[in-house]
């Protein structure tokens, strides 16, 4: 399988990002003798001067010596919302440590009777206090004063602000205006070692194993969801224990931290799972061992991040709260598939959770891996990859973003969208169902993000090794599925085979030996109606046919349980399987002993010549 070139942009050099490196120690200077400080930029508030020095904060009254009202405070920046609501005061401190650290003050409560709460949190953030008496007015006052400080705009999520990328400690590419993130959630964001660590101890190692180049793009995926329209949704990587599925998600997690950081366990509420997808926006979320979760909030955690949007919730003051919002690329794992957990709880899997997680077994020739590259085993391999990510996290996804956010986004866009109906064109059988087509995107968009990596000189492989990964793996998922038909399609067959499977004989009456009167016939239990089979040759041999009349309580109640039986109705009567009545409705009449004539849904044996697909 190949992709067209003209999918990719060309190849162009890329920088490589290293950690930073502390800056010098300055040389220590002879100690002077202390004199009153001289005003630097001072702020008049009546007949008040405050005056911020670099030991802390001075106010004067007339004539009189500058006095010290705290440790150094200064106001950085007036914040407000999107919407222009929400003012803060934005101040930087030091505390009583040297350690410089940020803090948000509503407005609003500078002018409330909860003002000394304002005080105390500055204190418990270790700031030093006069201990004036009228410190906390003249404090209160300072912190009203800074209505000219530089304007930002607050950000409560991660990821896309028009053209740049916004991460809880830096914001990447262009703004029209400051942005500093403000999220209730931060995200384990982290930068350690070099991008060259990275590559030659993480991406190294993919070429020749599948399972870990989709990983790896789908770990670079998670800021191009948006730019697609897709629903949240992505992988859940399943097999048995110590085969190296872990191992594969952590190496995702290491595009942007350290892995032990940045993933999150299956072992949380559903709550707490929405309030952790809206503080991975934009980026992957990653899901450790479902086999952690309970089986009863699979299935709502699933439908809950491919929505993108939280509960709806009320305030304790009246109305409702904001609307907790994400989009991200799910990476999950664990030793069971997604149906086989749900079943656990008594459900069945929906159509819509089977191609919004998409089910990977990670059973390749070597556990997860295919090469091991020169290594003794999968744990072996799997310790070393783990070692390095360890050591070198974060930069390959900041370099990712650098180059991202420099090309314009609508073109971008659009290069997604074609690359895309590429990747449909080629990999998703004729015919095939709006689900599956679907689920070839997430494929798809890791394919295509793990390209854009390689241009980005991000990795090291050679073009087109994940794409042809991402295309060969969507494959195998589909020849697993059973086809490209509607899954759900699919579920309504298959339960109602399973239904006549169990109680073909058992629960429905031998029409022909209840026409008879037959005094020895079996006493049918339970009911759900009649059956009736026809024997005859078959090339030679005797083949029996039998045709099942199901009366209405049972049809809908047992046989289409779960499903919509209108929709159920319309599909057993396209395929033949239902035989309706000469009045378009999908039951008829039938002719039963001691009954009448009671309408009843007629199943041909046509039902046994539908298989997977």
């Amino acid at each position: 399988m190949t992709a067209d070139h003209d999918l990719l942009q060309n190849p162009e050099s890329a920088p490589l990002v290293d950690q930073p490196q502390p800056s010098a120690t300055p040389a220590a200077r002879p100690a002077k003798a202390k004199k009153p400080p001289k005003p630097k930029t001072a702020t008049v508030a009546g007949d008040a001067t405050f005056v911020p020095q670099p030991d802390g904060v001075y106010i004067q009254r007339g004539d009189t010596e500058p006095r010290k009202l705290c440790g150094p405070l200064e106001i950085v920046a007036q914040l407000r919302d999107a919407n222009g609501s929400g003012w803060c005061v934005l101040v930087k401190l030091t505390d009583l440590d040297g350690q410089t650290k940020t803090h948000q003050i509503p407005r609003a409560r500078l002018v409330s009777d909860q003002s000394t709460r304002v005080i105390e949190e500055l204190a418990e953030l270790g700031l030093w206090l006069s201990s004036a008496k009228d410190r906390n007015a003249n404090l209160m006052l300072y912190l009203q004063t800074g209505t000219d400080a530089p304007r930002a705009r607050k950000i409560e999520r991660t990821g896309w602000h028009e053209s740049a990328f916004v991460l809880p400690d830096e914001v990447i590419g262009p703004t029209a205006e400051n942005l500093i993130y403000q999220g209730a959630g931060k995200p384990p964001i982290a930068l350690a070692g070099t991008l060259e660590g990275w590559r030659d101890g993480v991406a190294k190692y993919a070429p020749g194993n599948p399972l870990l180049l989709l990983a790896l793009g789908a770990g670079f995926a998670g800021p191009l969801v948006r730019l697609t329209g897709l629903d949240s949704g992505g992988f859940h990587f399943y097999g048995d224990s110590k085969a190296g599925k872990s191992t594969i998600c952590d190496m995702a997690a290491s595009i942007w931290g350290n892995p032990k950081d940045y993933r999150m366990s299956w072992k949380a509420t559903a709550v707490g799972i929405e309030y952790a997808s809206a503080s991975y926006n934009d980026l992957p979320f990653l899901l450790d061992e479902i086999n952690l979760a309970e089986p009863r909030e699979v299935d709502s955690v699933v439908y809950l991040i491919s929505q993108g949007k939280g509960k709806a919730r009320g305030k304790d003051s009246g109305g409702l709260r904001d609307f907790a919002r994400w989009c991200c690329f799910a990476i999950s794992n664990g030793e069971q598939d997604l149906a086989t957990v749900i079943r656990q709880a008594g459900k069945t899997i929906k159509a819509g959770q089977a191609v919004r997680l998409l089910s990977i077994p990670a059973r390749r020739s070597v556990g997860a891996f295919d090469d091991l590259h020169g290594y003794q085993d999968a744990p072996a391999l799997c310790a070393k990859l783990a070692t390095t990510a360890a050591q070198h996290h974060g930069a390959a996804g900041q370099a990712f973003l650098a180059r991202l956010t420099a090309e314009d986004m609508e073109t971008k866009k659009q290069e997604i969208r074609r690359a895309l109906h590429k990747f449909a064109e080629r990999c998703v059988p004729e015919g095939a169902s709006a689900q599956v087509r679907h689920a070839a995107h997430y494929f798809a968009l890791a394919g295509y993000a793990a390209e854009q990596a390689t241009l980005y000189g991000l990795t090291g492989w050679d073009l087109l090794t994940a794409w042809e990964a991402a295309c060969g793996l969507f494959e195998d998922w589909l020849a697993q599925r059973g086809g490209a038909g509607n899954e759900e399609d699919r579920q309504i067959i298959r339960q109602v085979q399973a239904h006549f499977e169990q109680h073909g004989e058992g629960r429905y009456a031998d029409l022909a030996r209840n026409v008879q009167n037959d005094n020895h016939a079996p006493k049918t239990l339970m009911r759900c109606g009649f059956r009736e089979t026809e024997t005859g040759s078959v090339n030679g041999e005797e083949v029996s046919k039998t045709t099942y009349y199901v009366l209405p309580q049972a049809w809908t109640g047992e046989v289409l349980k779960g499903f919509d039986p209108r929709k159920a109705n319309r599909l057993l009567v396209d395929l033949g399987i239902l035989l309706p009545g000469g009045d378009g409705k999908a039951s008829r009449q039938k002719a039963v002993p001691g009954m009448g004539k009671p309408r009843v849904y007629w199943v041909s044996p046509k039902l046994w010549e539908w298989g997977e697909d």
